[in-house]
């Protein structure tokens, strides 16, 4: 139902507010002039809910009542209510991020129990005595980290010991001593000891089990949770590729060896579960347990089950594998940044991962050319490289050689930022401080690189937490200015996601960045190095909480289209997708561009008005049709949140189609960098995601998810500048090919349009379809604004084209035995082109 509410700060200005009301006074109007709800900007539109996402009072008030009816007052912690249940939902003209916070302490958006440890291990770190200078030495960080844990652990466990008082223990000391023991066990689950965890958790279980059962419902999921980790760390599931963590399960599969704690997990959840039944959260760990069991789905009693059917797939494209091991690149890390490009220069992709934890370095892995990979990270000068949430590839001084900067304090706390310059030998040096990037530390994640005023070299926007974003031009000497200021960019925000193109068209490419809590932003290029910025105009300022976001064209039009992931963090929303429930959270967003500046919200039209938890992501051409699909990497920081990994399917830019199951790519565990790319050189792109949580204790191995392979055509295109920056970042491609017989048709791609979380290669990978012929490429540069047109162009190659050339230079590059020893077969189950099974 579709909800408005009134709150008053008192009874008597309620009883005012109620008797305008029944005199014919609007409700939204009197909403606007007089609730001191956040509601209030939008008419008191709270959304459209079901009764037991209320809270009880809101709940029992709304019994009875059917649209355009009224409740009694309601007494609230915030004052007196009263609710209406409306006809229909009001037309919200402007974004309202107060709304959104509105809705989750009112608790219709629900949260549940949070397992990880990250608050407490950060907030101890933030109160750690440090030296001078810390956060810009990773080695003196790493030793913080692990002091500072060490230390509140010892703290902790003997201010409990020194607490426990000789005779009964009254109301506030027994709460006191609950509190203390759910903190050491958060302690423990942050760094994976999970024995320990679980005997704090269980003390605390007793205490409030005798006397403050209030406790019981959080602690019941805490244990149940903390039993089902253990549960897979004790069954290998984080150190090695298995399908025992992929959803749905196959079927018929076994479950794990080691059942005692899955066991232990079932019976905390199903206490949980008799008092709150409807509980969708609990209830989808419960169905999870029982698949570690091999009894999902119908082990499962049916008031809990969570149906498998909920996430079939309507198409299939052939199943993906995973080859992680067999390729040497099954390398075990925490959340982190993961880029696929070619270092060395030699045709061949290399790949380097880098890790949340503060004591982990980047892993450089070079590719052999026979379909594996080595670890070269010594080799490369990268042990001392600690950190990273996220990793982002350029040419940035335009000498022919992919380098790396590296971003540090995401979610936690500012530390120093790194600049790797790819020396062209395999090895790279940290040119941080003598470039002038090293002059701030922040807290960011998220950097995208764009020649702002095409003089032909690369400059860096870096969006920052709780600080001004910050825009770094490239000065052509290997140096960097901070010109945010002046730029007029430098607004302060939580921010999580920015990503470039020229969205009008103007040959200036334009700034887009995503807020955790607050509208994003939409910088448009004036053309004299400062923006504007222009989101409310543009139709783009949402969703409130943002996350990954990235500009491309999905409809192959020719113009930027700009997609967006909400991140509200509820794995109750979440799941409402699949159950078919009614949510409050935010979905995706895909906003269409009008061609004038201005964008149209789409997500409905094309079926992504859905709420996912997707923290990696990323986009590519799984299937070679030449239409660009997604892969969504689901998570967060709590060991509650297992969430299936999902591939939405591109049809023909008219809808996406979420082809998780048939694929066969719905990792449980947390995803972040998101890599598409032809690692085996074979015409089809593999999905490769890098996969692990926010703490020591959830770290798990990466994932190559290998294409199955399609009977679609292909092409793979090199662009190297010459005035323009060498990397092409900006760049842009239009093939125009003819498959099958169908009509000519024209694909479009930008070099350097990718992911906020997670770098493809520069290369285009582009799909043609079946049966292509008639293929032309042009390629217009914006530095230069030259264009260069090629006919007659060959199907299935690799090809070279540099600016100002009359010519496109074929490119050796060599199929290899990647991942099973032999090519891959053609799907058991061929689709046509529109995905549906034969």
């Amino acid at each position: 139902m579709d909800l408005g509410i009134i709150v008053m700060p008192s009874r008597s200005d309620m009883e005012q507010v109620l008797k305008q009301l029944r005199a014919g006074v609007d409700f939204s109007v009197l909403a606007k002039e007089r609730s001191v709800d956040a509601t209030a900007v939008d008419g008191g539109y709270m959304g459209r809910m079901i009764p037991e996402q209320l809270r009880a009072e809101l709940r029992n008030a709304l019994r009875g009542r059917k649209a355009g009816d009224l409740t009694d007052i309601v007494e609230l912690p915030s004052g007196f209510a009263i609710l209406k249940i409306l006809p229909k939902p009001p037309a919200l003209v402007d974004l309202n991020p107060k709304r959104i916070s509105s809705l989750i302490s009112t608790g219709a958006i629900r949260y549940g129990a949070w397992l990880s440890g990250q608050v407490e291990a950060n907030a101890i770190m933030q109160q750690f005595p440090k030296p001078d200078g810390w956060n810009r030495d990773l080695p003196e960080v790493c030793r913080l980290r692990k002091e500072s844990l060490s230390q509140a652990r010892s703290d902790l466990r003997r201010a409990l010991l020194d607490a426990e008082p000789k005779a009964e223990m009254d109301h506030d000391t027994t709460v006191d001593q609950i509190n203390g023991h759910a903190a050491l066990a958060q302690l423990f689950a942050y760094s994976g000891e999970m024995d320990d965890s679980i005997k704090e958790w269980k003390i605390a279980y007793d205490m409030a089990e005798r006397e403050v059962p209030v406790f019981l419902p959080n602690l019941q999921e805490s244990l149940g949770t903390a039993y089902l980790h253990r549960s897979e760390m004790n069954n290998g599931v984080y150190l090695d590729s298995t399908n025992l963590d992929i959803f749905p399960p196959l079927k018929d599969q076994a479950g794990y060896e080691k059942k005692d704690d899955s066991q232990q997990a079932i019976r905390y959840y199903e206490k949980y579960l008799k008092n709150n039944p409807k509980e969708l959260e609990v209830r989808w760990l419960l169905n999870l347990a029982y698949m570690t069991l091999g009894q999902y789905p119908n082990g499962v009693s049916a008031e809990y089950r969570i149906p498998e059917s909920a996430f079939r797939s309507s198409q299939n494209i052939g199943r993906f594998v995973d080859v992680a091991p067999a390729v040497g690149l099954n390398v075990v890390r925490g959340a982190g940044g993961l880029i696929v490009d070619d270092f060395e220069n030699n045709g061949l992709l290399d790949v380097v991962v880098s890790s949340q934890d503060v004591c982990d370095s980047l892993r450089y892995f070079h590719n052999n050319g026979d379909g594996t990979f080595s670890d070269w990270t010594e080799r490369a000068g990268l042990l001392d490289q600690l950190g990273g949430l996220n990793i982002v590839e350029a040419d940035y001084n335009n000498d022919g050689c992919m380098d790396i900067l590296v971003l540090r304090g995401g979610w936690e706390f500012a530390q120093r930022k790194s600049l790797l310059r790819n020396n062209c030998n395999g090895t790279f040096t940290d040119v941080t401080d003598a470039s002038g990037l090293g002059a701030s530390v922040t807290s960011s994640q998220t950097a995208v690189w764009a020649d702002i005023d095409n003089d032909g070299y690369l400059d860096l926007f870096i969006g920052n937490e709780n600080s001004p974003a910050q825009l770094f031009r490239n000065r052509g000497n290997g140096t960097f200015e901070e010109i945010g200021h002046s730029a007029g960019i430098d607004r302060t925000a939580f921010t999580k996601g920015v990503t470039a193109a020229d969205y009008d068209q103007d040959g200036f490419v334009d700034f887009y960045v995503t807020n955790n809590n607050g509208v994003n932003f939409l910088y448009h290029n004036n053309g004299n190095k400062t923006f504007t910025e222009v989101a409310r105009q543009a139709g783009v300022q949402g969703p409130v909480f943002s996350f990954s976001t990235w500009f491309f064209d999905y409809d192959n039009d020719g113009w930027p289209d700009l997609f967006v992931t909400g991140y509200m963090n509820s794995i109750d929303e979440a799941l409402k997708t699949y159950v078919k429930q009614p949510f409050n959270a935010e979905t995706l967003k895909l906003y269409r561009n009008k061609h004038d500046g201005t964008f149209e919200d789409v997500t409905a039209k094309v079926g992504l008005d859905k709420v996912f938890m997707p923290m990696g992501t990323n986009f590519g051409d799984a299937d070679d049709d030449g239409f660009l699909d997604i892969y969504l990497g689901m998570g967060s920081p709590s060991y509650t949140a297992l969430l299936p990994h999902t591939l939405l399917r591109n049809d023909r830019g008219k809808f996406f189609v979420d082809i998780t199951q048939s694929s066969g790519t719905g990792e449980l565990h947390k995803g972040h960098g998101i890599v598409f790319a032809d690692l085996g050189r074979q015409g089809h792109e593999d999905i490769l995601a890098e996969i692990g949580g926010a703490v020591p204790g959830d770290k798990h191995a990466m994932r190559v998810f290998k294409n199955p392979g399609n009977r679609s055509d292909w092409l793979n295109v090199r662009l190297v500048g010459v005035k323009s920056n060498q990397a092409a970042v900006g760049a842009q491609l239009k093939i125009t090919v003819q498959d099958g017989s169908e009509a000519p048709r024209s694909i479009y791609r930008v070099v350097g349009q990718t992911s906020s979380f997670g770098g493809n290669p520069m290369e285009q990978h582009i799909g043609l379809g079946r049966d292509a012929h008639a293929i032309a490429v042009d390629v217009f540069w914006p530095a230069t604004k030259t264009r260069q047109q090629f006919t007659n162009v060959a199907k299935n190659q690799y090809i070279e084209i540099r600016e100002f050339a009359q010519d496109f230079i074929p490119l050796k590059r060599q199929p290899t035995q990647f991942g099973n020893g032999k090519l891959p077969a053609a799907p058991s189950s061929q689709s046509d082109d529109r995905g549906r099974v034969k």
